[in-house]
């Protein structure tokens, strides 16, 4: 009742505590349901107040009462995470990894948003949220690919969230089957641009014998890529240069 009192007062950061007090203390309370509704109702006026009046984390908010002193988008995530630990099997579970998700990738924290997206679509198969999860996991994972001379790893991850979005949800994407497919020719044109980059180094180094490896395997991995018609060219123009550059020194 005391969190019912601060939330119709419209004292969000008092009534959140109030709530968390009762949910923590009295697990399998009656009013689980409702406290949880209330938190994430709750987070979701914080995320959107910073999203119109966005203040520093540290900047502190003596006037409104209706929010925390600090960081009010900070304790927003926190309201969606007390939902997902407090309810993790109500309604409102799958809703609050979106809105996290969302919430970091609106602001640019693209790996947070893709772990939350894939949260989602591992624990909540049959969430109504499922395809839009997946449409933006894929969206967050390309994002984090910082191109051919860093980790392959998003890219990886990319390739395998557009395989099974199209397999799950295939007939039901409509016009967004062809962003995914987009989606996942341009993630197999970067995979092999990044064999391209490597055969391109031991090439330059003079190590024709691994930029052929390379090469080759650029062909035989990616033959529809613009990048697999560059490398048969270069197959073909050192098909004749020793495997190792000459050894100058050695004598020594």
């Amino acid at each position: 009742l005391l969190g019912e009192s601060c939330f119709f007062a419209d004292r969000y950061a008092d009534a959140d505590e109030s709530y968390e007090k009762l949910l923590k203390k009295y697990t399998y309370s009656r009013y689980v349901d409702r406290a949880v509704q209330r938190q994430f109702v709750i987070g979701r006026y914080w995320e959107q107040f910073h999203a119109v009046e966005p203040h520093w984390p540290v900047t502190p908010n003596f006037t409104d009462k209706s929010r925390p002193w600090f960081d009010t988008w900070g304790r927003a995530i926190k309201a969606y995470e007390h939902v997902k630990l407090n309810d993790p099997t109500g309604p409102l579970a799958d809703d609050a990894l979106l809105a996290t998700g969302n919430a970091y990738f609106a602001t640019g924290r693209y790996e947070d948003a893709a772990f939350e997206y894939d949260t989602l679509r591992k624990q909540y198969p049959k969430s109504e949220h499922g395809m839009n999860a997946s449409l933006l996991c894929l969206d967050a994972k390309q994002r984090i690919y910082q191109g051919p001379f860093y980790g392959g790893a998003p890219l990886k991850d990319a390739g395998e969230v557009a395989d099974q979005t199209l397999t799950r949800y295939g007939p039901t994407l409509g016009d967004k089957r062809k962003l995914v497919v987009e989606a996942k020719n341009e993630v197999m044109e970067q995979k092999a641009e990044r064999d391209w980059a490597v055969a391109q180094f031991y090439e330059h180094k003079g190590y024709a014998g691994a930029a052929r490896f390379y090469y080759r395997a650029l062909v035989d991995d990616h033959p529809q890529t613009n990048f697999a018609q560059k490398a048969r060219e270069r197959l073909e123009a050192i098909k004749h240069l020793p495997d190792e550059p000459p050894d100058y020194f050695g004598w020594l």
